[in-house]
């Protein structure tokens, strides 16, 4: 074995010895970069990519998305608060007509049996004001940055709450009289399930006039800034909310406690609660409402509305017979931390295709099977959450070709989603986008060069390509 080693050896260095001296000096890794030998090889696909920006749009619309099986009132959440423009309070009914049982007789019903009276809510868990934490078997909670210190203010509206009312947004603001009829509405509350103590003498009024009652609810000032979500009387999804008590009624609820301790609580549930939804702020719905650099092209949910856009394909200047190897709708979310900015909980993002001639329309009003029938699915994103989400890009390659390749005879919009049922592979959330109330604050076509959407688009000529033609 050591003989054979040495002949190897003696081989190798012959053979390089034999080598051609540009050959044996060329690997020098101190030589200076140059072109020698480049007239050799083909060009590389970056010497023939081209790219070019779009930033001009040239037409702009919201769609209105509505669901004439869930209009305001039957909505599975009841939103309370102010945030971005959006205002509103709770109304709920209770009926007094008919609320007596074996077990509840009229005649426990005295100030003298009644220990206490509340109002109870229930909170989703997104909107806790405080978070659990556990470290090493320790549990603390901290601060969620969801409004968290809220002054509850309950009313006798003038009248019970009219459903016919609610159907749409906004709402009318109810008539109330008297003045508040829960004893803590000075206080703060940073409860997940606040129950607000009622006046047993109020209570006992209403037992007796055996009517419908409608109270309403707002916030105080001093509140803290931000929309709160509580469940409603719809509500059935119970994996949005904290655990609670087998047998918890998490709509609003009265919750009459007893002087005799053997006595189960009393609860009676409402028969109607809605949001009012009393001021809802506009959103831009045409292009002249971008023109101004701190308008915002806002994807709302739970009173829907999607921004839909037109570029403007004739300031690209794009030659013909090109492949677009690659286009990304470049978008920038306005997440401001300052109250003006995104909010909501996660959801998802679609980018489709859409008639452009749905934006001369705007706002256009569609149901969600409207929305799928009038849209074809480029892209999007799942579990984006608003007040994370900056910078953002979308893959429409596909949609760029076809528009460049004139495969449509009207020109094709964008239009900016949630994970609608009509979007399958997006329709990944335990619930729908009437949900929660969420806004993504995208930054328009005025604003500065940085943060406005761009279409950035890659191409190639034909007659560049490696094997393309001559």
């Amino acid at each position: 074995m050591p003989a054979n080693r040495n002949v190897l050896k003696a081989a190798v260095a012959a053979a390089l010895l034999a080598l051609p001296a540009v050959l044996w000096l060329g690997g020098c890794s101190s030589d200076e970069a140059n072109r020698v030998g480049s007239g050799l090889v083909d060009p590389v696909l970056t010497d023939v990519l081209h790219t070019v920006k779009v930033d001009a749009v040239s037409n702009y619309g919201v769609a209105r998305v509505e669901d004439a099986a869930i209009p305001v009132h039957r909505q599975k959440v009841l939103y309370l608060g102010s945030q971005n423009g959006v205002e509103s309070r709770l109304l709920v009914n209770f009926d007094f007509s008919d609320m007596f049982t074996d077990e509840y007789p009229e005649a426990l019903f005295t100030a003298g049996n009644i220990k206490s009276v509340k109002l109870s809510l229930t909170k989703l868990s997104h909107y806790s004001g405080l978070r659990r934490v556990i470290d090493d078997g320790d549990t603390t909670y901290v601060p969620s940055g969801q409004p968290l210190n809220l002054y509850y203010v309950v009313q006798q509206a003038s009248a019970p709450l009219d459903s016919t009312l609610y159907a749409a947004y906004p709402g009318p603001v109810p008539a109330v009289t008297g003045a508040a009829l829960n004893s803590d509405f000075l206080e703060p509350n940073q409860f997940t399930e606040p129950r607000l103590r009622m006046y047993e003498q109020d209570f006992l009024d209403w037992v007796n006039a055996r009517g419908t009652v409608g109270l309403s609810i707002s916030l105080a000032e001093g509140s803290d800034e931000g929309l709160v979500g509580f469940a409603a009387r719809e509500l059935l999804q119970y994996s949005e909310l904290d655990n609670v008590a087998v047998g918890t009624v998490v709509a609003p609820n009265l919750v009459v406690e007893f002087e005799d301790g053997t006595i189960p609580f009393f609860v009676l549930k409402p028969v109607a609660d809605t949001s009012t939804f009393e001021h809802v702020a506009a959103v831009p719905s045409d292009r002249a409402g971008l023109d101004d650099p701190d308008a915002r092209m806002v994807l709302r949910t739970c009173l829907r509305s999607y921004p839909m856009l037109d570029f403007d394909f004739a300031t690209a200047n794009l030659p013909q017979d090109i492949l677009v190897n690659r286009a990304v709708l470049l978008l920038t979310n306005d997440n401001a931390s300052d109250g003006s900015g995104a909010f909501g909980a996660s959801e998802s993002i679609v980018v489709a295709e859409i008639d452009s001639t749905r934006l001369a329309a705007s706002p256009a009003t569609m149901t969600p099977t409207e929305l799928g029938a009038a849209s074809y699915v480029i892209t999007g994103q799942t579990s984006v959450v608003p007040t994370s989400a900056r910078h953002m890009s979308f893959d429409v390659t596909d949609l760029v070709q076809r528009l460049v390749n004139n495969v449509y005879t009207n020109p094709r919009g964008i239009v900016l989603a949630a994970g609608e049922d009509v979007f399958g592979k997006y329709d990944i959330a335990s619930v729908d986008p009437d949900f929660y109330f969420n806004e993504f604050r995208f930054f328009g076509p005025a604003a500065a060069d940085s943060v406005k959407p761009v279409l950035l688009i890659t191409y190639s000529r034909h007659e560049e390509r490696m094997g393309g033609a001559e």
